[in-house]
């Protein structure tokens, strides 16, 4: 079965309260598109459910999906409790995101979790290791928490001083969901981003359309990264990170579902077409998840960065690794 086949999903049913949600039929998934699921306003999270929506154009190939307008529905601003923190000095970050659940009906909202802060200058990604569910447990629901409690500490930074690696423990210590993920939070400090990773999450920084930065991955062995949660890994392990950026720069962060099915040349060509077209951070986003779904499901392709990965470590694995795909695209301005 196709992992990314839809049977039942969920559009607004009014566009003005997305949690109002009605049930639609789907019989061929590459009659969707994905929606944005952060878009540069102050105060929204992203949508925590099944990010599909129908669009009037067919498309004979899932490569074409467009996403459809952010204006179509926006997540609900949510009445959290508002931050002293204040964007960087000089530059500053724009972002927007697109998520790729992997389809199954017992977990319709991945592993995956992310957030964007444009009030802190902060984004984050994280992956719920799937082991867990053969032990019953929703890593999900792990990544999901933790990525919540990061935007919150982000956000109750004192000055905009985000410091990544503080904020990722008090997330850390504040997440109590079983099970573990990776994390990887990013922010914008003046002239650098300042980053603390852990696992195989990460990040890219694309400058004149070509890589000029990739963060390094976390694992103990092949397939198998650091992770947070009940695990015995912990912040304390987090590599701390830090990339001078410039006006122009691209910063794109994910999950392994990105970087294990995308080579950087294919992300600086995704950006460069993109960039000539005027495409919003969100749009660029939704472009890479989408050619990321592609590679995942090409069964033939040995070159792949997984292929590659499975080689090294003895194996024999072929093609991409289907798995959920979260991109971030944020411009440095």
């Amino acid at each position: 079965m196709n992992p990314y086949t839809i049977r039942n999903f969920w559009v607004p049913a009014d566009p003005s309260d997305n949690r109002q949600w009605a049930p639609m039929e789907a019989s061929d998934y590459r009659r969707f598109a994905p929606t944005v699921l952060a878009v540069a306003v102050k105060d929204i999270l992203p949508v925590e459910l099944n990010p599909w929506q129908r669009v009037s154009a067919e498309a004979s190939d899932f490569r074409r999906w467009i996403p459809t307008a952010a204006s179509d529905f926006l997540p609900v601003e949510l009445n959290s409790k508002k931050s002293s923190a204040t964007p960087s000095v000089g530059l500053k970050m724009v972002a927007g995101s697109a998520y790729l659940p992997k389809d199954n009906p017992e977990k319709p909202e991945g592993d995956d979790a992310h957030f964007v802060s444009l009030e802190a200058q902060t984004i984050g990604v994280a992956d719920g290791v799937g082991g867990w569910c053969k032990q019953g447990i929703d890593a999900g629901k792990y990544a999901r928490d933790l990525m919540k409690n990061s935007r919150v500490a982000a956000e109750s930074e004192p000055n905009g001083a985000v410091n990544p690696k503080r904020v990722m423990q008090e997330a850390y210590s504040n997440t109590k969901a079983p099970g573990s993920s990776t994390a990887c939070i990013i922010t914008l400090s003046g002239n650098a981003l300042q980053a603390a990773n852990v696992g195989d999450s990460g990040f890219i920084v694309v400058r004149d359309g070509k890589v000029v930065y990739q963060s390094p991955v976390q694992q103990h062995y092949f397939n198998c990264p650091y992770q947070l949660g009940n695990s015995k890994d912990d912040p304390s392990l987090a590599q701390e990170l830090q990339v001078a950026v410039q006006k122009g720069d691209i910063v794109v962060a994910g999950t392994d579902g990105v970087f294990d099915n995308l080579h950087g040349f294919e992300i600086e060509e995704v950006i460069k077409s993109s960039s000539n077209k005027g495409d919003k951070p969100d749009y660029m986003a939704c472009t890479i998840a989408n050619l990321a779904l592609y590679n995942s499901f090409d069964r033939y392709a040995a070159d792949t960065p997984f292929a590659r990965k499975s080689r090294e470590a003895g194996h024999s694995h072929k093609g991409g690794k289907v798995d959920d795909i979260t991109v971030i695209v944020a411009w440095i301005q």
